[in-house]
């Protein structure tokens, strides 16, 4: 009996022992990574789940699954990163209200994650591009959306590593910069929403809603009390983004896939063109079938041969034509011969 309890014990987590927090006053304990863990193993499940689905449909209707599949993967590794205390650094913090008696000095160095940020930088764009395509938004507007969501996340990224009191000029600029994708969204792909049908409309305001209340609420409000403000300590901090990354990046992103499926992928215009000038998302298209092909490879054969045709004709009349006026001029000549001799012989 003592031999299987000794086994259960070094079968247990020891991502802490093995990869220790050395120069940081606040970290992560056992129980902070098995939280982490947990969340790394629901978005793993997520993306195995969803990839063998993915081979199921046609190569043309799998965007949908990409869109789902990509952020529950990226987070999977972010994630898993940070459950064996591995991708942070120690900065000073620049609040004292959380305190440990081990610590040198007031305020001590907190344990910030930088592989949650580069989860982020990968991740956040897929929940924006999935609303901008609900729309039909042109990809130019895409692509804006995606990069200030990309300035959320690196200027957030900063404000965690810095310091001093510059932090919240990160934090401030970051904040902005989803303000300004949201606006996007609710402006310009709202009114293309709005043209798809009611169904369409309700499921963008929901969804929108969601991702609004997560973003510019819950987040910086996670943000001011863990990494920015240092109250709360990091066992709770993994706690309070953990269950946040979950619904935006996880759950969310995967409850659009049979939503996308019950509106339409052809009606949102979710399947991709194989025709060369279509870059992006459009609306189905009949594919040219062989038969067409070779009509078309026929019809420009007759072409060929038409104009082949009309050449050989032109070069007949100017034969003939020649052929004429070398008779006639023969003719003329012989004439003249015969009127020469007439008057000779008078």
């Amino acid at each position: 009996m003592s031999d299987y309890v000794e086994i259960l014990k070094r079968g247990g987590n020891e991502a802490i022992k093995i990869n220790p927090p050395t120069g940081a006053d606040f970290h992560i304990t056992s129980r902070g990574s098995d939280w982490l863990f947990t969340v790394f193993c629901v978005n793993l499940l997520f993306g195995v789940i969803l990839v063998p689905l993915m081979f199921r449909k046609p190569v043309r209707d799998r965007f949908v699954y990409y869109t789902a599949i990509a952020p529950n993967l990226f987070m999977s590794i972010a994630y898993f990163t940070m459950a064996s205390n591995l991708g942070w650094i120690p900065v000073r913090a620049k609040y004292n209200h959380v305190q440990t008696s081990t610590q040198k000095e007031h305020p001590g160095y907190r344990q910030i994650f930088y592989a949650r940020y580069v989860g982020w930088f990968l991740a956040f764009p897929w929940p924006i591009i999935q609303m901008s395509l609900l729309g039909g938004t042109p990809l130019w507007q895409i692509a804006f959306n995606v990069g200030m969501t990309e300035i959320f996340t690196v200027c957030w990224l900063i404000a965690a590593c810095v310091h001093s009191t510059y932090k919240w000029g990160y934090y401030t600029i970051g904040i902005g910069a989803a303000i300004v994708v949201c606006i996007s969204l609710m402006t310009t792909t709202f009114t293309l929403v709005k043209a798809r049908g009611k169904d369409v409309s309700n499921v963008f305001i929901t969804f929108m809603s969601i991702i609004m209340f997560l973003w510019l609420i819950a987040y910086p409000t996670c943000f001011g009390i863990t990494d920015g403000g240092n109250v709360l300590q990091p066992d709770s901090a993994t706690i309070f983004y953990g269950i946040i990354d979950l619904l935006i990046l996880s759950v969310m992103p995967v409850l659009f896939m049979p939503l996308a499926n019950y509106l339409g992928i052809e009606r949102l215009g979710l399947i991709f063109d194989k025709a060369p000038e279509s870059v992006g998302p459009v609306a189905e298209k009949k594919m040219p079938s062989p038969a067409s092909f070779k009509s078309s490879d026929s019809d420009s054969s007759i072409k060929e041969k038409l104009k082949l045709k009309k050449k050989h004709k032109k070069d007949k009349k100017k034969a003939k034509k020649a052929k004429k006026a070398k008779k006639a001029k023969k003719a003329k000549k012989a004439k003249e011969e015969e009127e020469d001799v007439a008057t000779e012989s008078e």
